[in-house]
């Protein structure tokens, strides 16, 4: 998490990365800083702490790409799930369908083997791997991400049998 996300989006937009989140917290003027990660071409997107209610979304909506649901505290690596954050995965899907906005929702965060078929079956539509899964130093990359793929599959078949609906 940084502070000053102004300061820093068009260094980040120049080295060539294709979306940025900034968390609400950390950010003094919203809108404003999404509007301006867009101007650069980037995608925008609003990160959600585990304790961050949903609720800090209903005004920037028009100006978001995305939304990213922490499921850690940020902070360091290897960190254990906030359980919350599965259901708030399933509220957000529902708090923007209701409001007839179709974005995509990325979680970070433990997102290891046991957990990503959760993620997904909430309503997680992008997964940040890190160290509990990916790159974790038990298996191959490949292995992994292949470890990594059955467990989407799992998730969405859980996810069309309505488990968060």
């Amino acid at each position: 998490m940084v502070e000053n996300n102004d300061f820093f989006v068009e260094a980040v937009a120049e080295i060539g990365v294709q979306q940025i989140a900034v968390h609400v917290e950390s950010a003094t003027h919203l809108d404003r800083t999404l509007s301006l990660i867009q101007a650069h071409g980037v995608k925008a997107g609003a990160a959600l702490n585990p304790a961050t209610p949903l609720s800090a979304l209903a005004y920037v909506l028009e100006r978001l790409d995305f939304v990213l649901i922490m499921t850690v505290n940020p902070g360091f690596a290897g960190q254990k799930l906030v359980p919350a954050t599965l259901r708030k995965i399933a509220e957000c899907r529902a708090f923007l369908n209701e409001r007839g906005v179709d974005l995509p929702i990325e979680v970070d965060g433990n997102v290891s083997f046991e957990n990503i078929p959760k993620m997904v079956s909430a309503g997680a539509d992008i997964l940040v791997g890190g160290t509990s899964s990916v790159f974790q130093k038990s298996g191959s990359r490949l292995e992994n991400i292949q470890q990594a793929q059955k467990a989407i599959a799992l998730g969405l078949a859980e996810r069309e049998g309505g488990q968060w609906a």
